[in-house]
């Protein structure tokens, strides 16, 4: 689907992020759901949103949204299916994945992520590898308030996806490998950063309600 090509990094603080744990928090990955996501742009008043249509049976997400032309103010209108992937978890279950559509390069991506973005001028949303994104937190030693533990949860993210990828053992004479024990410990922080960032009562509930009558 979806092509990229780009020399310049931006940063993934300023795109807008599609991310697997947070359609977990909202209840959409429990066969066939569907919601409508609304927020509001950092750089103005203008709210923007995207409808979302998740299906863990055939395991993709469906999605769809407007970008207005910068210049000329012409909307399109962009209505695509993402693919998803699941992995088990070795305290049971299993934990989905996007599957990166775009192609680099005339390149398809594939990569497994648990988190997509669509930055500034960018049509499809992709991985941060496609669309070269740096890290603030990677450049600024100190982060305050809101904006650092934002920037500090997506590093935890980051990490996390990294040290899944490179695990081949989740056990040694029946105990989790070291490997493993730091997973559960990044996945646990990545609770808590998500718990600060966005409180259920402010933000869960909102979109649990609009995932009852939500569609696509």
């Amino acid at each position: 689907m979806g092509r990229y090509y780009s020399n310049a990094k931006e940063i993934v603080e300023n795109t807008t992020k599609l991310s697997i744990f947070k359609l977990k928090e909202f209840g959409l990955l429990c066969g066939y759901a569907a919601t409508t996501l609304t927020w509001k742009s950092n750089l103005s008043e203008h709210k923007n949103s995207i409808g979302i249509l998740v299906d863990t049976e055939k395991l993709y997400a469906k999605i769809n949204y407007t970008i207005a032309d910068r210049h000329s103010g012409e909307k399109t209108y962009y209505d695509y299916k993402i693919s998803l992937t699941t992995t088990p978890c070795h305290f049971g279950g299993v934990r989905y994945w996007f599957i990166c559509p775009l192609s680099v390069n005339g390149v398809y991506c594939g990569r497994r992520t648990g988190m997509l973005y669509l930055g500034g001028g960018s049509k499809y949303f992709g991985c941060r590898h496609c669309y070269n994104l740096s890290y603030v937190s990677r450049n600024e030693s100190h982060l305050l308030g809101r904006i650092g533990q934002l920037g500090y949860l997506l590093k935890v993210e980051r990490q996390y996806e990294e040290l899944h990828n490179q695990i081949k053992r989740w056990t040694w004479r029946g105990h989790p490998t070291r490997k493993v024990r730091r997973l559960k410990t990044l996945e646990r922080k990545i609770e808590w950063g998500k718990l600060i960032l966005y409180p259920i009562g402010q933000n869960g509930q909102n979109h649990k309600k609009q995932n009852t009558t939500g569609h696509l």
